[in-house]
């Protein structure tokens, strides 16, 4: 069984058949071209454009340049430079502002607002707003005014039971 064999013979000497062979140089000479061709239609269309803008402003006398151009914001596209964008240190002042001074939420309601660095002490220490709700965790067997199955406690000033015909 030296011999050749009718497989070999049809496939020769790797079973590889000459028409499985890539013509390399014919996909590099495709891509070579198709490139050419989109890099010609480039500057033929940027071409085209130049010259049909400089007859209409020759037409028309007036020269057109897009204003939103100049605009800080395009879109959704921010084109202001980091190194001059103050945006930011707006913001944080207008807000540093509310969260470390005092100021009114409402005013005919008496509600104002003081910094937060205070509030938080304040909060720590135990002091708690005027209508903060001052009710202690139910014991076991206590009665409260949340549904069944729900860990809630009752506000002060609530009934401890739910009136009739209320939830359960």
């Amino acid at each position: 069984m030296s011999g050749p064999t009718p497989h070999n013979d049809q496939h020769g000497q790797h079973g590889h058949d000459a028409s499985d062979e890539i013509a390399y140089g014919k996909v590099i000479a495709v891509g070579v071209v198709s490139l050419l061709i989109f890099a010609f239609s480039t500057v033929w269309a940027a071409y085209i454009l130049s010259h049909e803008t400089k007859k209409n402003e020759q037409a028309t006398g007036a020269i057109h340049r897009p204003s939103r151009v100049e605009r800080e914001e395009i879109g959704i596209i921010d084109q202001v430079p980091f190194s001059i964008d103050k945006r930011v240190e707006r913001w944080r002042a207008e807000h540093d502002g509310r969260l470390n001074g005092y100021g009114w939420i409402d005013r005919d309601k008496g509600i104002a607002h003081m910094p937060i660095k205070q509030a938080m002490d304040a909060i720590a220490g135990g002091a708690l707003p005027a209508a903060a709700p001052t009710g202690t965790a139910p014991t076991a067997g206590t009665p409260t005014n949340a549904p069944a199955g729900k860990d809630r406690i009752a506000p002060a000033g609530a009934p401890e039971t739910p009136p009739e015909g209320g939830r359960q």
